[in-house]
């Protein structure tokens, strides 16, 4: 999927998304634009016919960007006139400008699916204030073999709805006869803030904390120590916290144990601030504040199950029900349903601790 994946698309004609033409679900839709001067901008555009489209009805800011070179030069010679400063040859997530209006037509069904909740975060945020992205999703399933790659509107809504207000999501009336029932033409325009949805407050987490910390204690009543091995930052501060509990409510002895990890590069290694001999046979509670795909608490068990363990159980103040892995919580305050575009924020501090989604 690199630039010369592209150019070797494009030199070799390898291009069956391209119809010659421009679709013409958007070409409908331009044809209902009044305001030519209003920006635009055509990502992954290829032979762009609708900014040659756009450009001969004299929309004035017009712009289009695509990482082949070889595309980006086809495009120059077939439009001479179309401006060469809104010709951007390069990557569309390095782009910094501002649009009102984005155009989708065969980008997001060529980008590698795992980027595509980083594609919905940059459409985001190169809209304007009430910024619409129109245009075409295929509606087929998704495979490994592409591009181009499929969705479904499923997908698509759970996917977007985050980020923008659906205004329409329907199967396109009049797309070409080999692509007839298989696009979807979608308006989506631009939500201007990421809504905050407070899940815990300060006192609801620590009545969680608590509640943890007794089932702990009655899963490891028979036990003379307890290693706490709380992920860095937030996971470590949950620990501390479970511990100062557990020395009020249980005489079993608790010894904290820091694990550092790099979550977004797990592969890097895991590193612990004590020894293995000294959680060697001892009963360990792994913890951390959230609980996403599951990555980061696998890779840390990983590390752990190196060494005989009487006991492993895991603790997370909030559990995320969307896990990629196949790891539970054992202990855990509460549990949420959330799409993969959502975000769990947890803030530990003295008095003011919170956990929002958004």
């Amino acid at each position: 999927m690199s630039k010369t994946f592209w150019n070797n698309r494009y030199k070799n004609n390898d291009i069956g998304w391209d119809l010659g033409m421009i679709s013409p679900p958007i070409k409908t839709y331009i044809n209902q634009l009044n305001n030519k001067e209003v920006f635009i901008l055509i990502p992954g555009a290829g032979n762009s016919y609708e900014a040659e489209y756009l450009h001969k009805k004299k929309f004035t800011n017009v712009f289009i960007v695509d990482i082949s070179k070889l595309a980006v030069e086809n495009f120059k010679k077939r439009v001479p006139s179309f401006p060469k400063e809104h010709v951007i040859c390069g990557d569309f997530f390095d782009l910094n400008k501002k649009f009102d209006l984005i155009i989708e037509q065969t980008f997001y069904c060529a980008i590698n699916p795992k980027l595509r909740d980083k594609y919905v975060n940059k459409m985001n945020s190169l809209l304007n204030k009430n910024g619409k992205l129109v245009g075409l999703l295929f509606q087929f399933p998704l495979s490994e073999q592409g591009p181009p790659y499929g969705g479904s509107i499923t997908e698509y809504k759970k996917r977007f709805s985050p980020y923008f207000t659906i205004k329409t999501i329907e199967t396109a009336y009049n797309s070409i006869t080999p692509r007839k029932n298989k696009e979807l033409f979608a308006i989506f325009q631009k939500k201007e803030k990421m809504s905050k949805t407070i899940i815990l407050t300060n006192e609801q987490i620590n009545l969680k904390i608590k509640r943890i910390a007794f089932q702990i204690y009655e899963n490891n009543s028979t036990e003379k120590e307890v290693i706490l091995a709380g992920i860095t930052d937030n996971g470590y501060i949950l620990a501390e916290k479970i511990q100062k509990i557990l020395e009020i409510i249980s005489t079993t002895k608790s010894t904290l144990c820091k694990v550092s990890i790099d979550k977004k590069n797990p592969l890097k290694g895991v590193t612990t601030d004590i020894s293995s001999e000294k959680y060697e046979g001892k009963s360990i509670i792994l913890v951390d504040d959230v609980l996403n795909s599951g990555s980061t608490l696998i890779y840390a068990i990983k590390h752990f199950l190196d060494v005989p363990l009487k006991q492993f159980k895991t603790a997370v103040l909030v559990n995320r029900n969307h896990k990629k892995f196949p790891v539970k919580a054992d202990f855990k305050g509460i549990s949420l349903s959330t799409s993969t575009q959502e975000h769990i924020t947890v803030v530990f501090s003295d008095n003011k601790s919170i956990v929002y989604l958004e």
